[in-house]
């Protein structure tokens, strides 16, 4: 696991979609896996290793005409300077793009959902009703606050007398659950530290360094649920980090998602031309 005791503040904008000027500069190297101190699954094997060095097959004058006229001349043109210095067409770095981002899914599901029950976990030490305290109502945002209230008329109206808590903890964003890491709540929910929910994160590590882990994430999944281009905005710092928050709860279940994701083989499989 690698010590994020140094994670600097996030500053990055949410992504209001494909910019068509921001690209890869000319001659700038292909997206690396992550280096440092990784557990031995993110390593590959012989046999992944040939996997990792086969090109991509090329698309088809067929297929580019046909991604064209479905997809947009802009949106496409996001990808051609980049296509221009692999040597292939800017189709095949979309669809490049687009395996990218399905790789990162289940590495993103595992970290939201066990960064959410390791909050939830503070929650209960206030009761299976902690959604009805008065205090941490009050310290709820306007926006989450109507987010919560919105999520419990919901569940309450589709599970009726079988409501429980567990019902809305999948029902809240994954913004909510950031919010509950911002400083009006260490006193509330992390009096003691948050490494009494979050086990394994490194003893110093002070609250808004897992609120910035979180909110790192959360855009990165956003990012990819826009449907954005992912290639070329630092993808391996990005599982890195999706990989970081998962430890803080389980290093064992981040080192199987680690063995199980293919975003490091995707990354190293970027199509290029003929030399």
């Amino acid at each position: 696991m690698t010590d994020q005791s140094g994670l600097k503040k996030r500053s990055e904008a949410a992504p209001e979609g494909p910019p068509h000027d921001l690209v890869r500069r000319r001659g700038q190297k292909p997206a690396e896996a992550p280096k440092g101190n990784l557990t031995t699954s993110h390593t590959s094997s012989d046999s992944d290793k040939s996997h990792i060095n086969q090109v991509p097959s090329l698309t088809d004058l067929t297929i580019q005409k046909l991604l064209t006229e479905s997809l947009s001349e802009r949106r496409l043109q996001r990808y051609a300077p980049a296509a221009g210095d692999a040597g292939v067409a800017r189709e095949d770095i979309y669809l490049w793009n687009c395996d990218l981002a399905d790789a990162f899914q289940f590495a993103l599901h595992m970290a939201e959902i066990t960064c959410r029950n390791s909050i939830h976990s503070a929650l209960l030490y206030k009761g299976n009703r902690w959604f009805e305290d008065s205090t941490f109502r009050k310290l709820l945002d306007g926006p989450r606050l109507n987010d919560l209230d919105m999520a419990l008329a919901d569940e309450r109206a589709q599970h009726a007398d079988s409501f429980d808590t567990h019902h809305l903890v999948s029902a809240l964003s994954f913004g909510f659950w950031e919010h509950l890491t911002t400083k009006r709540f260490k006193r509330y929910l992390f009096p003691k530290g948050f490494q009494k929910n979050f086990k394994h994160a490194p003893w110093k590590a002070e609250l808004d360094e897992l609120h910035d882990l979180i909110e790192s994430v959360r855009r990165w999944r956003n990012r990819i649920a826009h449907h954005n281009a992912v290639f070329d905005k630092g993808p391996s710092a990005k599982y890195q980090d999706a990989l970081t928050l998962i430890s803080w709860s389980s290093p064992a279940l981040e080192a199987w998602v680690a063995g199980r994701c293919r975003v490091n083989q995707i990354i190293n499989a970027r199509p290029r031309g003929k030399e």
